[in-house]
C-alpha cells in the first residue's frame, strides 16, 4: 500500500476515535449512550478522505462496537480489494451523492439524482442508477426519513423537546461489595430525562428487581416531579413501568 494511503487510513482511524472517544469506555448500554450518539449524528465535521460533513448515527454505533472488539486497529478502514478494477460508481461521484444527501436529508433518491446531473460537478460519462444510488445512501445510514412533523415538532423517537416528556431508566451492575462473609453485585439504578439529558436519581441497589426500582423511583419523583412516560428497558425491573 502507498505511504499515503496509510496515511489516510491513520487519519481516519483517528477521526473516528475522535467522535467515540467519551463514549468508548462506557460499559454498554449505560443510559444515554443512543442519545450521545444521535446528538453527535447532528453535527457537521470535517472529515478525512470525503466531502460529506455528518455521520450517521448507525455508523457511529458500529465504530463504537469495532473499536470495543479491536480497539483503535478496528477503525482503520480495510483497504479495497478491487482497487485499481473499474467500478460502477466511480469514487468521486459516491462522495458527491452522499454530500448532497447529507446536506439534503429529506430529498429523495430521484431529487438526489436531479442535483447531482444539474451541479456540474459529476465526473463525465456517469450514469446514475436510481437502485445503485439508493443502494450507497443505504449502506451509509442516509436513508432514514427524519422525523420531523408539518408543525416543526422532532417526532424521532426517544426524542423529545421538553423536560418530564419522558424519563428511561436502566441498571448497570456495579462493583462487588462486602455482605458479611460474602461477596455480592451491587446495581445501579438510574434514571435520564430525554430532553435535557438530566439526571433525576440515581443509587446503587443490592438488587435489579422491583422492589430496590422503586425506592429509587420514588426519590427521583420527589425532586423532579411526575414525568409523562417512563422507558424502563427489559431487566427484572420492566414491571415496575406496567
Amino acid at each position: 500500500m502507498h505511504a499515503v494511503d496509510e496515511a489516510l487510513r491513520r487519519e481516519i482511524a483517528l477521526f473516528r476515535y475522535g467522535l467515540i472517544a467519551a463514549l468508548a469506555h462506557l460499559p454498554p448500554g449505560t443510559p444515554g449512550i443512543g442519545a450521545q450518539l444521535r446528538a453527535k449524528a447532528e453535527q457537521h465535521y470535517t472529515i478525512p478522505g470525503t466531502l460529506r460533513t455528518r455521520v450517521a448515527a448507525e455508523t457511529l454505533r458500529d465504530w463504537l462496537h469495532h473499536y470495543r472488539a479491536g480497539g483503535c486497529d478496528a477503525l482503520y478502514p480495510k483497504p479495497r480489494a478491487d482497487r485499481g478494477q473499474p467500478r460502477r460508481l466511480p469514487p468521486e461521484a459516491a462522495e458527491l451523492l452522499l454530500a448532497i444527501k447529507t446536506e439534503h436529508p429529506t430529498w429523495s433518491v430521484r431529487q438526489v439524482i436531479q442535483q447531482a446531473n444539474s451541479g456540474g460537478q459529476l465526473p463525465a460519462g456517469v450514469r446514475l442508477a436510481h437502485s445503485t444510488v439508493h443502494r450507497l445512501l443505504r449502506a451509509e445510514g442516509l436513508m432514514s426519513k427524519p422525523g420531523a412533523a408539518a408543525d416543526g415538532a422532532d417526532r424521532r423517537r426517544f426524542s423529545f423537546r421538553c423536560a418530564g416528556q419522558l424519563w428511561m431508566s436502566d441498571v448497570m451492575h456495579g462493583p462487588a461489595v462486602a455482605d458479611g462473609r460474602r461477596r455480592r453485585t451491587s446495581y445501579l439504578i438510574a434514571f435520564l430525562d430525554d430532553a435535557t439529558r438530566l439526571c433525576p436519581f440515581a443509587a446503587f441497589a443490592r438488587a435489579e428487581n422491583t422492589g430496590a426500582f422503586l425506592p429509587v423511583f420514588k426519590q427521583a419523583l420527589v425532586r423532579r416531579g411526575l414525568p409523562q412516560r417512563l422507558y424502563v428497558d427489559n431487566c427484572s425491573s420492566s414491571s415496575a413501568a406496567s
